[in-house]
């Protein structure tokens, strides 16, 4: 299996960004990412989550935009989380041989449609709508986890 990199899409609050990325660093096959924080958590929920990232000795990594999980990190597949997207079994996306992203969005602010246009828009079917980000996140870990 390869590595998986989990995102957490412009995120404000320092709590919802400190929360996605200790749920996260559950697994320590996946690596949490943040996309275009802004306010509160730019400023002070990146610095705490570099502290924890630092303190368990896995990394963290913060992005201006989603097309840098491409560009930057070398993702085949990149997976962007909507409810309205295509039906897909989250096993599909996790057992991938390929380097893969899935990205969260925080429900603060959505991406224009450019930004997401070369990701796949999906929704895993094992997943309730409805459910905020953390628990998505938490969700998804248990999946790999177990």
């Amino acid at each position: 299996m390869s590595e998986i990199f989990i995102a957490l899409y412009a995120p404000s609050s320092v709590q919802k960004l400190l929360d996605f990325v200790k749920t996260v660093y559950v697994s320590p096959r996946l690596v949490p990412v943040i996309i275009k924080p802004y306010g509160a958590a730019a400023q002070v929920g990146i610095p705490e989550a570099y502290k924890i990232s630092y303190k368990l000795g896995r990394p963290l990594i913060v992005l201006p935009e989603a097309k840098d999980l491409v560009d930057v990190l070398a993702c085949k597949r990149v997976y962007y989380l909507d409810e309205s997207g295509s039906q897909l079994d989250l096993s599909s996306i996790i057992s991938s041989s390929e380097k893969s992203a899935i990205i969260i969005p925080s429900g603060e602010q959505e991406p224009a449609p450019r930004e997401i246009s070369s990701t796949h828009v999906v929704w895993p079917s094992e997943i309730p709508r409805g459910l905020p980000p953390v628990a998505i996140a938490g969700v998804i870990v248990y999946k790999i986890v177990r």
